[in-house]
């Protein structure tokens, strides 16, 4: 039960009371996400979030990154299996009756800093799709696959971000496009930007 209180309250007031400078926060996040229609701009939504009252119930995502940014630490990487199409994640219902995806511009959010990395399922106003084969997300199953090793592009024991990106990202856009979709991850900032950080260490993950 991630509701708006808690997940701000830990940004805002437990983590920087908890963690050193030369902390890294990893930030992983499944569940809706939604738009503001008027305005474009992407929000998560959390337990008690409801995509009517979004500005109010739901935590803007550029206010998110913003609070990541003010954490006096090393690096975050966040991890967001989330879409912002105002369509429910994993399926076709809409979170709000009666808009249109298709009518619906959703803000991108740049980031120009690598202190915070984000990897993210889709981009714009994609929908975010299911693998319930797999029992995941269609995103969630390649990260966590490829941080089990497949992505270490030169097995050196360890994950960049470029690598990691390259392996989902061709993944989720193989697999989405067989299902008749189209499902696109971002990494932000963009890969060019991004300069050579510390990797994340390569290790097996939970099923």
């Amino acid at each position: 039960k991630a509701t708006k209180s808690t997940i701000e309250g830990y940004l805002k007031n437990y983590l920087p009371k908890n963690l050193d400078k030369d902390a890294t926060l990893y930030v992983y996040f499944a569940g809706h996400g939604a738009p503001d229609i008027e305005k474009g701009d992407a929000y998560l939504v959390p337990y008690d979030g409801d995509p009517r009252f979004i500005a109010q119930t739901a935590y803007q995502l550029k206010n998110f990154y913003d609070d990541l940014d003010k954490l006096n630490i090393r690096r975050s990487f966040v991890f967001l299996d989330a879409c912002f199409s105002g369509t429910a994640a994993r399926s076709d219902k809409m979170l709000v009756a009666g808009i249109r995806p298709a009518l619906i511009h959703v803000e991108d959010v740049a980031l120009t800093t690598d202190k915070i990395i984000s990897l993210t399922a889709t981009k714009g106003g994609q929908v975010s799709s299911a693998f319930p084969e797999k029992r995941h997300g269609l995103f969630t199953y390649y990260l966590l696959s490829g941080m089990r090793g497949p992505a270490d592009a030169d097995k050196d024991g360890w994950l960049t971000s470029g690598e990691l990106f390259k392996y989902v990202k061709t993944n989720v856009e193989r697999i989405s496009r067989r299902k008749g979709v189209e499902q696109t991850p971002s990494l932000t900032p963009a890969p060019d930007v991004i300069q050579e950080v510390e990797g994340i260490k390569v290790g097996r993950v939970g099923k």
